[in-house]
């Protein structure tokens, strides 16, 4: 959609330092421009392999390093003026109306290998993966060790890892379950009515999941589905997404 006039006002009203857009498809180089005339610089990162996200941040393209790639997630390690680096992963993964489960879990495998490869190189565990996962919070991929491992308990992800089989496997920590039916925020970021018998109508499958070494730094009273912008309702009178808009609500977070 053009959305750049409410992407603006969303920019500014949020102040937002990292911008992740999926399927974007409006003109970036209009969108810096009208950036500009509010006094605003984000610079446009590039990708190679994956061209479903778009990535802006307030940092220098030459102050970011780029980790692997695929066509579902891009890795890029960014600096933050608090902890020195974070490693910051976006996704938009395949949909299982389009995709089988094994193609879902393929693609997570080797995210996690990839993160886990830049953890070491970097030698540090700051990392988030956020974006539109197509999953919700409690389905086996995200909660499987072989799949995101991440957990809605703070306690039980601090111990940071558990073995299987003689195999380690390292936690992720979800706080979007703290979302699920909270009466400020709709019902989810995607809203699908099928006819089917299994029906969950509202969808969190826009998430952000973070290493537990940024749990202390994760400002839990900010996380918040956004669903109005500068007085402009991203729903429609039936209280779902106005896809004239987005299909998706934004998501935002903030690392102190």
């Amino acid at each position: 959609k053009n959305i750049n006039t409410l992407l603006v006002a969303l920019i500014k009203s949020y102040n937002c330092e990292v911008l992740a857009l999926a399927e974007y498809e409006d003109d970036v180089i209009n969108l810096q421009k009208k950036l500009d005339i509010q006094n605003i610089n984000l610079y446009h990162v590039p990708s190679i392999m994956c061209k479903k996200i778009t990535l802006l941040t307030k940092y220098n393209k030459e102050k970011i390093k780029h980790g692997p790639e695929s066509k579902r997630y891009t890795i890029k390690i960014i600096p933050h003026d608090n902890l020195h680096q974070i490693i910051l992963a976006l996704v938009h993964l395949p949909s299982k109306m389009h995709s089988d489960f094994g193609m879902i879990t393929e693609e997570l495998r080797s995210l996690v290998k990839d993160i886990e490869e830049v953890e070491k190189n970097n030698n540090n565990c700051n990392t988030i993966i956020t974006g539109d996962f197509n999953l919700n919070p409690f389905e086996d991929s995200m909660i499987s060790a072989s799949g995101l491992h991440s957990l809605n308990n703070e306690e039980i992800s601090l111990k940071k890892k558990r073995v299987i089989l003689g195999r380690e496997y390292r936690y992720f920590y979800n706080p979007m379950w703290k979302l699920w039916g909270k009466q400020e925020f709709p019902g989810g970021t995607y809203y699908y009515n099928s006819s089917y018998a299994l029906n969950y109508f509202w969808n969190i499958f826009d998430q952000v999941i973070i290493r537990p070494d940024l749990i202390s730094s994760f400002n839990q009273n900010n996380l918040k589905i956004i669903t109005e912008i500068n007085g402009i309702n991203l729903l429609n009178t039936n209280g779902i997404p106005n896809r004239d808009i987005s299909d998706h609500l934004p998501l935002f977070f903030e690392i102190k």
